[in-house]
């Protein structure tokens, strides 16, 4: 069983549990409870397996977690929109002010309202796609290194299924919905409304503590810290930086939420991946001086 799989499964419960209350009287509950009972055991299945995978049916059990992710987070969106639950959102802001002694997404906006600047950080917030599109990419580029690529399955899975954990008992819907947003040449802008469409197109609510942007940003740049050339890994720490900086701008998140979602990343890739690899298979250590393979020497290898 692999690191990932006993994380999975903690996940699994976990959503399992959160929908367990209301089965007897909410159908999609009751099914949703199945789903999650049945994928307990999927872990342990595939440990079982005792005969050779093909290549595709290896990569498919070496990336499923990340599949189960991307169908999690709207499976969340079902669950904050048929189950009666209280939105968290007043504990939340009220943390903002007491952290802060402002609403920074707020204030920050109304302070700066460039366009330019606006439009520097709606840039940003979208680039947080590309970072989850560039995960194919990355497992294409340790495909010489089996570790390597299953330490990537494992710290993204990680991040996000403990995200949504989070968001599964504790529902925060954030200022984006609920708050006045910042209008005038601002929303003209192409990055605002790209944005836009595609939060209208996909987004979960009840999904804003801890900003999963910033979590997901710190993760991208954590992993890219241990795999990639330093420049490369420079280049997405100072992206996961902006990442952060325009989850508040732009108003999509309290500030105490992006401080949380850098919270969470660090106890989850510092804590939690490092205790899952203990014993199970070694960690990729990657000190400074070690020398990087290039996709050249990753063939190679292969």
């Amino acid at each position: 069983m692999l690191p990932v799989d006993r994380w999975m499964a903690f996940a699994n419960l976990i959503l399992l549990t959160s929908w367990l209350p209301a089965a007897p009287r909410v159908p999609l509950a009751a099914w949703f409870t199945l789903v999650h009972l049945a994928a307990l055991a999927l872990p342990s299945l595939l440990a079982r397996a005792d005969r050779p995978l093909s290549p595709v049916t290896r990569l498919l059990r070496e990336i499923y977690p990340l599949l189960w992710a991307a169908a999690f987070w709207s499976e969340l969106g079902l669950r904050n929109g048929v189950l009666p639950s209280m939105s968290n959102d007043g504990l939340v802001a009220g943390w903002d002010q007491a952290l802060f002694g402002t609403h920074l997404n707020v204030t920050w906006i109304g302070a700066m309202p460039w366009v330019p600047l606006s439009e520097l950080m709606q840039s940003a917030y979208f680039s947080y796609y590309l970072m989850l599109a560039a995960i194919p990419i990355a497992l294409w580029w340790t495909r010489g290194s089996e570790e390597s690529r299953r330490e990537i399955v494992l710290r993204v899975a990680v991040t996000y299924l403990g995200c949504f954990v989070i968001y599964s008992y504790f529902p925060v819907v954030g200022p984006r919905e609920l708050w006045p947003i910042h209008d005038g040449e601002l929303v003209q802008g192409f990055f605002y409304r790209l944005n836009l469409a595609l939060r209208t197109a996909g987004d979960s609510l009840g999904t804003a503590f801890p900003s999963s942007h910033t979590a997901g940003a710190i993760t991208f740049a954590w992993i890219a810290t241990r795999i990639a050339p330093k420049r490369v890994a420079t280049g997405v720490s100072i992206l996961a930086a902006l990442i952060a900086a325009a989850t508040v701008y732009t108003q999509n998140h309290f500030a105490v939420d992006t401080v949380a979602g850098v919270a969470v990343a660090v106890v989850l890739q510092g804590v939690v991946v490092p205790h899952l690899l203990t014993g199970s298979m070694p960690a990729v250590a990657a000190p400074a001086s070690s020398p990087v393979l290039v996709p050249q020497e990753l063939s190679e290898a292969a």
